[in-house]
């Protein structure tokens, strides 16, 4: 047998590789002529739904109002090379609006199409094949939050909430808007509290009836808050009676009754934990005679940051001065206080005459010579000149006597020299 050389061989093999090449290229080229000529189908997602009213009624204010943004799937056919560079874009999806003139809801018909009519493939289906929609005025309000927070605290503690912002705008449909008579911030939490708490509310909007309203149609500043849940300590304090010019030694425990003589509030533990009283807005001895008197509703003053959760915000003050005397003294003591030394005073009233009401024990035992007039001069309130200043008496020997009225005194002031 005659045997071939190595390099006969090895030609051989190529020659067989290169003739199995051939063949496999020839075979996927006819499989890719072959698939790439027949039609294929494909959908097109996220395709927008174009609506327009007619010119006229846009000149009327009517709008059309979804609920969200409308868009449709569009069903293509055709070679397979050509479909794989078809996007949205080469489509459009209409919903017949032209012949709505009017308010109301509407059912719309809608239909696809290629962009351009010379595009080598073919619509064959869409969905949807209609849209729900309202044509009405477009209306704008703003609504006050009421708070629907449900809460409980813990025994010995008060729960108050605050809500970031008091009123929404919403806007929409005229009629969807009017329909609204109530918006609340809305949620609910199940443990008792202990500490202060953020929570997150929902915005329901509600018709005259109570009953909650879509929010589809609507545009709203915001569908959510965060509340909070200040948590506060619970302290009965009891309410006193402020004063100004008030005698630093007359008692007055037993000629002053106070309703209601205490109040519950609710503040920070650290500011209750040394709040004992609270005080009502003050009353100016100086306007009070030997008599009694009673003052209906003077405001009950409440500490920064605390709460009065009692159902009493004035206070009721009857102060019975009636077993007090009276008696008017010449005083011709003055003394001006505060006076920079850049000035000097003199007084030209020689004399006044002050009304003075106290216990008949310091009144009998008074006498003028114990009255200082005492004027009060400090410089952001000096004028060079004559001018009139008011005056305050101090008694000598009688804490518990006050003088009745205003008054006023005439002074010379000049620069030193």
């Amino acid at each position: 047998m005659k045997k071939r050389s190595l390099s006969q061989l090895i030609f051989s093999k190529n020659y067989v590789i290169f003739i199995l090449a051939v063949i496999i290229s020839i075979g996927i080229w006819t499989y890719m002529s072959l698939n790439s000529s027949n039609d294929t189908t494909v959908t097109i997602s996220n395709v927008p739904i174009q609506m327009d009213l007619s010119e006229s009624s846009r000149k009327l204010g009517l709008q059309i109002f979804t609920d969200e943004k409308q868009t449709a799937s569009v069903t293509v056919t055709g070679n397979r090379t050509i479909l794989g560079s078809v996007t949205e874009s080469d489509l459009t999806v209409t919903a017949a609006a032209s012949s709505v003139n009017s308010s109301g809801n509407f059912t719309l018909p809608v239909s696809a199409a290629k962009k351009n009519l010379s595009s080598n493939f073919q619509i064959t289906g869409s969905t949807p094949s209609s849209v729900s929609v309202m044509v009405d005025y477009y209306k704008e309000s703003t609504f006050q939050i009421q708070d629907k927070i449900l809460f409980g605290v813990a025994d010995g503690y008060y729960g108050a909430t605050s809500l970031p912002y008091n009123s929404i705008t919403i806007s929409g449909p005229q009629t969807e808007v009017m329909k609204i008579k109530q918006v609340a911030a809305v949620a609910s939490v199940e443990d008792n509290l202990l500490e202060t708490t953020d929570v997150e509310a929902d915005i329901v909007l509600y018709d005259e009836n109570g009953n909650e309203l879509s929010q589809k149609l609507l545009t709203m500043s915001f569908r959510t808050l965060t509340a909070t849940i200040s948590v506060l300590t619970e302290k009965s304090v009891k309410v006193e009676a402020g004063y100004v010019n008030k005698p630093s030694g007359l008692d007055l425990t037993n000629l002053v009754e106070i309703h209601p003589s205490g109040i519950l509030l609710a503040g920070p533990d650290d500011v209750m934990k040394t709040l004992v009283s609270v005080k009502t807005e003050e009353i100016d001895f100086s306007t009070l005679s030997d008599e009694a008197v009673t003052f209906n509703t003077l405001a009950i003053n409440i500490p920064e940051k605390c709460k009065n959760i009692s159902n009493n915000a004035t206070a009721q003050v009857k102060i019975d001065l009636s077993g007090m005397t009276k008696k008017t003294f010449d005083v011709d003591t003055f003394k001006v206080e505060g006076l920079s030394s850049a000035y000097k005073a003199e007084v030209t009233s020689k004399n006044i005459s002050v009304t003075v009401i106290g216990p008949k024990s310091e009144i009998e035992s008074l006498d003028a010579d114990k009255i200082t007039a005492t004027i009060s001069a400090t410089d952001p309130a000096v004028k060079t000149g004559s001018v009139e200043m008011p005056v305050t008496f101090r008694f000598d020997g009688a804490s518990s006597c006050w003088a009745y009225g205003k008054y006023t005194a005439n002074l010379n002031i000049s620069e030193s020299k």
